[in-house]
């Protein structure tokens, strides 16, 4: 084999090389964004089993501190996307926007369930508590497969 030929192959696997190594740490980021949504929606749901029980047996106390570990959880997901730029939806990305205004309008409802749980607020708390179920319900319509 000729020396140019040979310089040509190792460029063309090193750069073939660089490409699978690139696709694959792309590939990686949007896994990392994907499961750390993932384990926030799980935060969310474990939050949700505790705040529908507070609900049903009249025992606001137990509301705050299920709001407080989904926070926990919501801010390591926040590191993750912000070292990681770039959400994928299952559907709908043309309608990120929307997806961001109702994750905004969402957690001002949460924080809402919150303050009315501090105050012993119990209709205030089932109503809001209805309410962010309903939010949940349209944002998994809109943007989940």
């Amino acid at each position: 084999m000729n020396c140019k030929r040979f310089i040509s192959i190792i460029i063309v696997v090193s750069f073939l090389g660089t490409c699978l190594i690139t696709i694959s740490a792309m590939g990686q980021a949007k896994l990392s964004r994907g499961l750390a949504l993932r384990e926030e929606m799980v935060a969310l749901e474990e939050a949700f089993e505790t705040i529908i029980d507070a609900v049903i047996f009249s025992n606001t106390e137990l509301i705050k501190p299920a709001i407080i570990r989904f926070h926990k959880t919501r801010e390591k997901v926040e590191m993750t996307i912000i070292s990681e730029p770039g959400v994928i939806l299952p559907k709908n990305q043309d309608k990120f926007k929307e997806f961001v205004e109702l994750d905004i309008k969402f957690h001002e409802d949460l924080a809402s369930l919150e303050k009315a749980a501090e105050k012993g607020q119990k209709k205030l708390a089932k109503d809001q508590t209805h309410k962010l179920l309903d939010g949940c319900v349209v944002c998994h319509e809109r943007f989940r497969k």
